[in-house]
């Protein structure tokens, strides 16, 4: 049996079309590798006690953080900020 009929038959189970079905297992994927970069972005952020990238940024500029590594930290949180956010827009375009 092919994974789409599977998943045909367990939405009937729950009185759910498969299209809402996929629909609500794709947002709640997403929602939860959107909380693990969250996760992810405060673990960073919190090795410096910085709430933000600007803080980050600042505490670089000022010295009062490594120069190494926390410019690539601050790169990888800029990233993680930017995958959230496609995270955010492909769940509005569910």
């Amino acid at each position: 049996m092919s994974a789409l009929s599977q998943v045909e038959k367990i939405s009937e189970k729950y009185s759910v079309s498969a299209e809402e079905f996929i629909r609500s297992s794709v947002i709640t994927n997403l929602r939860e590798k959107q909380r693990l970069l969250q996760i992810e972005r405060f673990e960073i952020l919190a090795r410096y006690q910085a709430s933000n990238v600007e803080e980050l940024n600042h505490k670089i500029t000022e010295g009062t953080a490594p120069e190494h590594p926390a410019w690539e930290d601050l790169i990888e949180v800029k990233n993680i900020e930017q995958e959230i956010s496609e995270i955010e827009n492909d769940i509005g375009a569910l």
